[in-house]
């Protein structure tokens, strides 16, 4: 009876053991924007990054309702999750030749000396024009949360090489030198500059940082869901 007693505890101890390691919590940081594009109403969005992964949720308070979008910066994918469907679109990471297209713009970089610091920081301006057409107009803070600028790079990069993937369904007259430069081959040069507060961009989308902080998540944050079909643009 002892016996059976010390391998059933054994047993339970083994498998508390393994959901801590499978489901264990690690540090990250919550950035919160609120973003609009022409003709909706402000939403917010949730970042949730660690060093190895972003987890993006549109609209906090429905967390995960609708879908949500993870990125595995060590296999440079992206997943964007369906809960409507229960599909998961699979980005991976597409080479692609960056062209010769910043010859073709004018790119403006100043600290705004008048803006409130963020964390002890001065704001810069980063703003991009092409044929006296204003293609983004970036306001960021060197220095804050590189580690975080790192990954949204690499993030953006993989996202740009799907947009130079799909390119070719684009009319070309549509293709002028700021919808390329911005909407397609923005691999997130910026980023090198610093952690973007506010962003404005030439499909008139704009996106501004409400909040940031560390916190704490159960590594589970950014598992995929059982079940899901999983499809490709390929």
């Amino acid at each position: 009876m002892r016996l059976n007693l010390f391998v059933f505890y054994m047993v339970i101890f083994i498998l508390n053991a393994a959901h801590n390691v499978l489901a264990s919590e690690i540090t990250a940081y919550e950035l919160i924007y609120n973003e609009q594009e022409p003709g909706t109403d402000i939403y917010r969005v949730r970042f949730v990054i660690s060093d190895k992964y972003i987890r993006i949720d549109n609209d906090v308070n429905e967390e995960g309702e609708g879908g949500y979008i993870i990125y595995d910066d060590h296999k440079r994918k992206i997943h964007s999750v369906s809960n409507f469907d229960k599909t998961i679109l699979v980005i991976p990471h597409y080479e692609h030749k960056q062209p010769e297209i910043e010859k073709q713009v004018e790119i403006n970089y100043s600290a705004l000396t008048d803006a409130p610091t963020i964390s002890g920081k001065t704001v810069y301006s980063y703003t991009v024009h092409a044929e006296s057409e204003k293609c983004m107009d970036i306001q960021l803070v060197p220095g804050l949360l590189p580690g975080i600028s790192k990954i949204l790079k690499a993030y953006q990069g993989v996202v740009a090489g799907q947009q130079v993937k799909v390119l070719k369904t684009t009319p070309e007259e549509y293709q002028t030198t700021c919808f390329l430069y911005d909407q397609v081959y923005n691999d997130g040069t910026y980023y090198e500059k610093g952690l973007p507060i506010q962003e404005w961009h030439s499909n008139g989308k704009l996106r501004v940082l409400d909040s940031y902080k560390e916190i704490k998540v159960d590594s589970t944050l950014y598992d995929l869901p059982d079940g899901y079909r999983e499809y490709s643009l390929d």
